[in-house]
């Protein structure tokens, strides 16, 4: 009975993992990437970001003004009197201070690439979460197997010994050991089920797909990339840490604005023809060509000078503070992953494959009264702890390489990726 029981368990297992092969974090990516509705989020602001670069090329409309009325002329010495009409039509053409248009121009470009850089940011970080949760989701799937083993065996154990128990002592304790094993087996896969169901509903969620649903993960992360040294690590961040890019190009466009600001001292110079006519006594008709330019001499926009280049400075002070951060951050990070690696290496190939064997020969040696029962218990819990050891080692280091190239925007190697 126990062997079919494995054995049904095993091809179950082996099923799960032939239909996981063909499925790869890459898929789970393109899924979300496709599903995600946020993404339309960030499309609009591009959008709008165009808008505005097309919006800050174009020039004022002309305005055209026209004034109509009535004139009275009183009779003087060689002037008689007369009624008549008065009539005015101007049309005038408003133009931006030179150079003005040309950085409006390249601050909505600025916008735009702002707009670009919070897409593929999100779109990055979308891809990171998703590997992240892969991979949890797979470890997990891979420790619940474990755990599903000890408590298969150990259940099949206690039938076999309630059919044949022969009333002793000895024989009733060792059933009672069992019990109590078996009990602790179902709190440890319990809690196994929850963590993977929970790291299974958020990639779930995070593929546009319902939180319930079953959904296809990789095969377990059992590998994982060597870090470069810190240093390289920095300077690829520095290039392609997205929230730093951000940062940069937000600087850039804080000075741009800086030179708007003191550009707006000029206000807007305004010049076009206009034609005015009067009928009463005689017919008289003027035109011309009217300029005008505001004379900063009361307002000189220092007030709007002072907060922008004050919002400058907090631009650059937010790209040290930033660089900082980072180095911390990936430094924390560094040193945890490259302390995962150093435990992982102490861990033979086929030491997980050899735990598996000796917890499944103590169980066939104590069917045969070879091994007591606290060793036979002592085995299952052995292989147990050491599974969930090395498995949270994995889980462990899998967060931390996730955590390393959200910081810097790249993949440290595909090897690890299924």
């Amino acid at each position: 009975m126990k062997h079919s029981i494995l054995l049904s368990f095993l091809l179950s297992l082996h099923s799960i993992v032939v239909s996981a092969a063909s499925v790869s974090t890459e898929n789970l990516i393109a899924t979300a990437l496709a599903n995600n509705p946020e993404i339309q989020y960030y499309q609009a602001q591009i959008e709008a970001a165009r808008g505005g670069r097309v919006s800050a090329a174009q020039i004022a409309n002309p305005d055209l003004s026209i004034s109509a009325g009535a004139m009275h002329l009183s009779p003087s010495p060689g002037s008689p009197a007369g009624n008549g009409a008065v009539w005015r039509v101007e049309f005038s053409q408003v133009l931006d201070f030179p150079g003005r248009i040309a950085l409006k121009k390249a601050i909505a470009d600025h916008d735009l690439t702002l707009a670009q850089l919070g897409l593929d940011q999100f779109k990055n970080q979308l891809a990171n979460a998703v590997r992240a949760h892969a991979g949890e989701v797979a470890l997990l799937t891979h420790r619940e197997a474990a755990a599903e083993t000890v408590r298969e065996r150990l259940a099949a154990l206690i039938e076999v010994m309630v059919a044949r128990d022969p009333g002793t002592v000895s024989a009733r304790l060792e059933r009672r050991i069992l019990e109590a094993s078996l009990l602790n087996s179902d709190r440890i896969l319990t809690d196994v089920e929850k963590e993977r169901r929970e790291a299974t509903a958020t990639l779930a969620v995070l593929c546009g797909k319902r939180p319930g649903g079953s959904i296809e993960v990789p095969l377990p992360t059992t590998s994982f990339p060597t870090p470069p040294a810190l240093d390289g690590l920095m300077q690829q961040a520095a290039k392609t840490n997205f929230d730093l890019q951000q940062k940069r190009v937000y600087l850039a466009r804080q000075g741009l604005n800086v030179d708007l600001s003191k550009s707006e001292r000029w206000g807007n110079i305004s010049f076009g023809p206009y034609v005015g006519a009067q009928t009463a006594g005689q017919s008289q008709v003027e035109g011309g060509i009217g300029f005008s330019v505001p004379l900063p001499l009361w307002n000189r926009n220092k007030g709007n000078i002072q907060i922008e280049r004050a919002k400058l400075q907090q631009a650059e002070t937010l790209i040290t503070t930033t660089l900082r951060d980072l180095e911390r951050d990936l430094s924390i990070a560094v040193d945890s992953y490259s302390s995962e690696l150093k435990a992982l290496e102490r861990w033979r190939p086929e030491s997980e494959k050899e735990f598996a064997e000796a917890a499944k020969e103590s169980d066939e040696h104590f069917r045969l009264g070879a091994v007591p029962a606290a060793t036979y218990v002592e085995m299952q819990r052995g292989y147990l702890d050491a599974i969930d050891s090395l498995i949270q080692c994995r889980r462990n280091a899998w967060a931390h390489q996730m955590e390393i190239e959200r910081l810097t925007g790249t993949t440290l190697g595909k090897e690890a990726k299924q």
